[in-house]
């Protein structure tokens, strides 16, 4: 019952908040918007969304080199693209799909392919709260709860950085953490940092997206808005952070979209975010189905007796 209610109540916040934001902006208004983008916007959304494939490719290559097995940059391009076809529908299958891949060409246990995965999401989140921090430092009028979630977030790090360095022996000698205490401190540290350039350019994406939109966000604004709205959406409540995204977004940014009425404004914000995730996921689906035909991702196709 409650893995049923697992799966469920995410379907139900996503479609209950898109309702909810449909029903509150009419679509002639976002279809307006959607007219109004600039000519710009789709080449230079389908150059970010490159950019951001390559800083996660980047990312995975460096952690899982340093602490699963080494791959080159071009296996870890070819595998990535190719797990986004599974990513599109869950980030975790399409991250399962590498392990999967250094199991198959590199003979490393699944469990330590595994817990590699964990520590790549887990580097994820933790980059993303040192960024929405400074963001609840800048920003003095954020609603409450979220700075509960942030403080309950780093009480969770804090165990966790406890049991990094005390390092118990009922958690060390389970295969599936072996990764996790063999980065130990610093490692966690070197994977944050290689994860920065993925941030980085999603962070420029989702500016570059608001602008084409007539949003006028200043670039320090979008430095302290941004991380939090990433935070939320990553928070296990909804379909791919869809609904969260889009409300999260129209909450921060409704007032900057000058000599726009307040529905219009809202409409502009759903137009850039809807219409940018829809390019993403575009763009996302062809280099999976171009890097499936490669033979890397092929080999993992076949069965493991021909390989």
């Amino acid at each position: 019952m409650r893995k049923k209610l697992g799966r469920i109540l995410p379907w139900a916040v996503t479609l209950g908040l898109l309702f909810y934001l449909f029903r509150s902006i009419s679509l002639s208004q976002i279809m307006t918007a959607l007219g109004s983008a600039a000519a710009w916007t789709v080449p230079a959304f389908v150059l970010l969304v490159l950019g951001v494939y390559l800083g996660d490719s980047f990312a995975i290559w460096k952690t899982f080199g340093w602490f699963v097995a080494r791959l080159s940059f071009r296996e870890v391009l070819v595998v990535r693209g190719a797990t986004y076809l599974l990513a599109l529908v869950n980030y975790t299958i399409g991250q399962g799909a590498i392990v999967y891949f250094v199991n198959r060409s590199r003979g490393v246990p699944l469990l330590r392919g595994t817990a590699a995965v964990l520590l790549v999401m887990g580097i994820n989140i933790l980059l993303l709260l040192v960024f929405a921090s400074v963001g609840l430092l800048v920003a003095p009028d954020l609603p409450p709860a979220l700075r509960k979630i942030v403080l309950g977030a780093y009480g969770a790090l804090a165990v966790y950085v406890l049991l990094l360095v005390i390092r118990p022996s009922w958690l060390t000698s389970r295969p599936i953490f072996d990764v996790l205490f063999a980065a130990g401190v610093s490692g966690h540290l070197r994977a944050l940092l290689v994860r920065v350039p993925h941030l980085g350019i999603l962070m420029v994406f989702s500016y570059t997206s608001l602008r084409a939109f007539g949003v006028q966000l200043q670039v320090s604004q979008a430095l302290v808005y941004l991380p939090i709205i990433y935070f939320i959406a990553v928070l296990p409540i909804a379909v791919m952070g869809l609904g969260t995204t889009q409300a999260a977004m129209i909450y921060f940014f409704h007032d900057f979209v000058p000599g726009a009425t307040p529905a219009a404004a809202k409409a502009a914000i759903l137009a850039a975010s809807l219409g940018s995730q829809a390019v993403a996921l575009a763009v996302q689906a062809l280099l999976g189905v171009f890097c499936m035909r490669n033979q890397l991702a092929r080999n993992l196709r076949e069965p493991a007796s021909t390989t």
